[in-house]
């Protein structure tokens, strides 16, 4: 019977990737427990199909390789898990959704809708429904370009500070993932973990994910898929009663 060489490959690839990934980074980008991608690690457990290809996505290698060969042993001691980086994902998400709904005023000129704390939880729903969206308050700036499109968030807890937690955050829309540059702040809408604020830093060409960090160094950075990701903001400014610590 043929070895497999899933457990011991994935603590190979993993150590040895120079973005040196945690087993937290691993379990968010498959959206599983840490505990579980631990057994995927100890040979205890197996992924589903879909997490396979993610996780092979994101080091760049195909599944035979990843399954049947003894990747430690291969090009002697000098081997990096990133050599196998050499061509992007098939079928990565690259760009945001095509559709954007949006509310205008009476002269035809884009709103700035706010999504206050208590839409936060319908907006992963509603985002793309125009009658969610024509339900939020909604307001100009005449200081922000009229020919782009801005939302508001209220974001909540000081994992960006020094903005301070119950900020209104402006965000432009972004409608270009691959051009989005390392360490951008952004507002992330998710599928999973909803609303967050976060440097975004643009891994899409080769691991199909984002990885997003937090201006306070107490909060661990983790890993997004791309086809998480619903709608990106770019940072454009904020508004707070309260003076930045």
């Amino acid at each position: 019977m043929e070895k497999i060489y899933l457990s011991q490959n994935l603590r190979y690839l993993r150590k040895s990737d120079s973005r040196r990934p945690t087993q937290s980074d691993m379990a968010a980008l498959l959206g599983v427990s840490i505990s579980t991608y631990g057994a995927y690690e100890e040979g205890r457990a197996e992924p589903k199909l879909e997490n396979l290809r993610k996780i092979t996505g994101f080091f760049g290698i195909d599944s035979d390789s990843l399954l049947s060969r003894d990747l430690s042993q291969e090009n002697g001691s000098d081997y990096a898990a990133d050599q196998f980086r050499t061509r992007p994902l098939e079928g990565s998400k690259k760009s945001s959704p095509e559709i954007l709904a949006i509310t205008i005023d009476s002269e035809g000129n884009n709103n700035i809708e706010w999504v206050p704390e208590k839409a936060a939880a319908g907006y992963t729903s509603g985002f793309a429904d125009p009658s969610f969206i024509s339900g939020l308050p909604s307001f100009r700036l005449p200081f922000l370009d009229k020919n782009r499109k801005y939302r508001a968030f209220t974001i909540k807890g000081d994992s960006m500070l020094p903005i301070p937690s119950g900020a209104m955050v402006f965000g432009e829309y972004c409608d270009n993932w691959e051009a989005l540059k390392d360490a951008s702040p952004c507002i992330i809408i998710s599928r999973n973990d909803g609303i967050v604020f976060k440097k975004v830093y643009n891994y899409l060409k080769t691991q199909a994910c984002f990885l997003l960090v937090s201006a306070n160094t107490e909060y661990e950075p983790y890993l997004m898929a791309a086809s998480e990701v619903q709608e990106i903001w770019k940072f454009a400014g904020y508004y707070s009663g309260d003076f930045p610590l």
